[in-house]
């Protein structure tokens, strides 16, 4: 899901809110992604400690092919490292939205200050990308891939990316993998990719892991899934 910073989300998508609505929710696990920074992990990370589920920071990068791309950490300091990478590679343009859009908050959500470069997309290579995130021992799951947009396959074939899941929408994934049988090769995730607090999914899609732990999360995503 998206929170604040991204120019997309809801007004209403600040750290508490997304937290309490999670908490609500009944989830195990939340990554909050942002496209393409992880500036506001920071009020996250303050917070995490006050809720039971497993906070995975993250991010949601569109590379310069034109798709996006989830990368997620195992900690705050690797995606804060990340972004450092992120920034000196941003190049895009304000289009409908301005800085004023582009909120930090604290911990109370109260707005510090604003980020003054346009986060819509990046000159970064999907390899290049990879390279970065698993440096970070970052995973890379290519994002709503039966979207007609921002999908990694409107430029490439699965078998000629490197990658540890696949994420498909909700709404379609019955119908997609019907007609798609081959991906079940693949972890494939199922995520709310919410950019409303409403949207934000159910306790309805879940796989086994050894213990709730990020470890675990991270070992299953990394398990053999590709032929």
């Amino acid at each position: 899901m998206h929170s604040i910073l991204s120019p997309c989300a809801d007004e209403l998508m600040t750290p508490n809110n997304i937290l309490n609505m999670a908490m609500l929710k009944g989830l195990d696990f939340l990554a909050v992604t942002d496209h393409n920074t992880t500036k506001q992990l920071k009020v996250f990370e303050e917070l995490e400690d006050s809720y039971d589920f497993i906070f995975i920071p993250g991010v949601e990068v569109t590379v310069k092919e034109d798709f996006d791309v989830l990368c997620l950490f195992k900690s705050f300091n690797d995606a804060l490292l990340f972004d450092k990478f992120l920034e000196s590679n941003l190049d895009g343009e304000w289009g409908i939205f301005t800085e004023s859009d582009q909120v930090i908050t604290d911990i109370y959500d109260t707005e510090i200050e604003t980020f003054n470069i346009p986060l819509t997309s990046t000159t970064i290579p999907y390899v290049d990308l990879v390279k970065e995130t698993k440096k970070l021992n970052g995973l890379i799951i290519l994002c709503h891939i039966d979207r007609p947009s921002r999908s990694a396959l409107n430029s490439f074939k699965l078998s000629d990316l490197e990658f540890d899941a696949i994420e498909i929408s909700q709404h379609i994934k019955d119908e997609y993998l019907k007609k798609y049988p081959e991906l079940l090769k693949h972890r494939i995730l199922f995520n709310s990719d919410a950019h409303t607090l409403l949207s934000i999914s159910e306790k309805e899609y879940f796989f086994e892991l050894e213990e709730k732990s990020i470890d675990s999360f991270f070992n299953y995503l990394r398990g053999d899934n590709h032929e």
